[in-house]
């Protein structure tokens, strides 16, 4: 019961949390759908003198719509299937009265129209919902023939004036949507980090919990993407926006790729921290991974170089080598593995390209004897890593030899190049 309980909670946290951001994310949608029902409602009371302008606020709102992913488009095509429904119902009553087999009659050939007409179910359902209403209200409640129509257009042109008027920064939803999505990221690192330190098996399973419900977090970037590149195609002053949003939308690939590939690595820590103390490498990594993350959230949000996230990444990825005290450990050497196509993901969200993201990565082989990992010493590291530098710089010098066993590689730097084969032993 108790873990029920537990488990339980953590649910509704996750949830709780998520559904205040959504709010958060959606407020401004939320004031645009009531303003724009209110002004609908208000035009046909006063302006037209319609007693009961039911449609004018029902078509502003499903054209508006409560989220973020309804824009132009969408309260076209929404308002659209709004007015041809209340008019196709209007023109069937007018004709043939309201009755039971004119309501199946009349929905049936709705649908059938709105099918025809757009492929957009969204539309289909408006046409037929909205025609449904006509029939089933007694037209006595009307102010006239065809008022309701009247008043369903009035909707919908106030949704589709709404979405043109509301000033909108093509790159604003986008760069939020990807600082939310890199601040989980950062966020579950630290907690796989917490727990490997720990060797808490329960924290990475409910790390692992909330990286299962972190999928909004993407599909919320790609809808703000698909809105973006909307608007820099129908507003002009958008247009100069249409790199940025391109590179957005790389970066989105890339970071859902990286979240996917996180899961996996959760699963892994529990295996890891079940098993006792791990390599302090693993959760140093994650904890670096982390960091360098938080610089690509703000780098994102505000829209500046990603170069310094690029290269916190690259400096985590050339540590990701197995360790001697990793030993035969397959779990540990399991999550190490994992953890190197991670750092190429988030590499590429950073801006790199694939090519620059493998080569950061030290170069891996399988010793032939014992069948364990061990790393192959490059001959011209980065100079960032000095010491690793100066270790291969003197194997290369004073002991190149080939045949040495793991240590002995290490510390000599020796062994076949990540770049090149090994430097021949000297003559004689």
């Amino acid at each position: 019961m108790r873990r029920w309980t537990a488990t339980a909670g953590l649910v509704v946290r996750n949830r709780a949390r998520m559904g205040a951001r959504r709010l958060r994310l959606n407020f401004g949608q939320v004031l645009q759908l009531t303003i724009a029902a209110t002004v609908a409602y208000a035009f046909c009371v006063y302006v037209l003198g319609h007693t009961m302008p039911f449609f004018a606020a029902v078509a502003a709102v499903v054209g508006i719509g409560p989220m973020l992913d309804r824009r132009l488009r969408r309260s076209m095509e929404i308002g659209c299937g709004a007015v041809l429904g209340v008019l196709f119902g209007e023109v069937f009553v007018q004709i043939f009265g309201g009755g039971l087999w004119q309501l199946t009659v009349m929905l049936f050939l709705a649908v059938c129209l709105g099918m025809v007409m757009n492929s957009g179910a969204i539309f289909v359902t408006q046409l037929g919902v909205q025609s449904i209403y006509i029939v089933t209200v007694p037209a006595a409640m009307t102010d006239g023939a065809f008022s309701r129509t009247t008043d369903a257009l009035v909707g919908a042109s106030t949704a589709v004036v709404m979405a043109f008027i509301t000033p909108s920064d093509a790159r604003k939803r986008p760069r939020n949507q990807a600082a939310n999505l890199l601040e989980e990221i950062a966020l579950l690192l630290r907690e796989t980090a917490d727990s490997l330190r720990r060797s808490d098996p329960q924290a990475a399973r409910r790390a692992l919990s909330r990286a299962r419900d972190s999928q909004q977090y993407v599909d919320s970037w790609r809808a703000s993407l698909r809105i973006a590149e909307e608007a820099a195609r129908i507003n002009a002053r958008s247009r100069r926006y249409v790199a940025e949003v391109t590179r957005l939308a790389r970066a989105c690939e890339f970071a859902d790729r990286s979240m996917r590939m996180l899961r996996v690595v959760l699963r892994r820590a529990v295996s890891v921290s079940e098993n006792g103390p791990s390599e302090p490498m693993l959760a140093q990594a994650a904890d670096r991974l982390a960091d360098a993350s938080e610089v690509l959230r703000v780098a994102l949000r505000e829209g500046s170089d990603r170069s310094e996230a690029e290269r916190m990444y690259t400096a985590v990825a050339r540590t990701l080598r197995p360790t001697a005290a990793m030993g035969e450990d397959i779990e540990q050497t399991t999550m190490l593995l994992l953890l190197r196509p991670l750092v190429v993901d988030l590499l590429q969200a950073a801006g790199a390209s694939n090519e620059e993201a493998q080569a950061a990565l030290p170069t891996l082989e399988v010793e032939p004897e014992t069948g364990a990992l061990r790393y192959v010493e490059e001959q011209n590291p980065d100079p960032d890593d000095a010491e690793a530098g100066a270790s291969s710089e003197v194997g290369a010098e004073s002991q190149p030899q080939v045949g040495t066993d793991d240590g002995d590689a290490r510390r000599n730097g020796t062994g076949a190049s990540g770049t090149g084969p090994a430097a021949p032993p000297p003559a004689g």
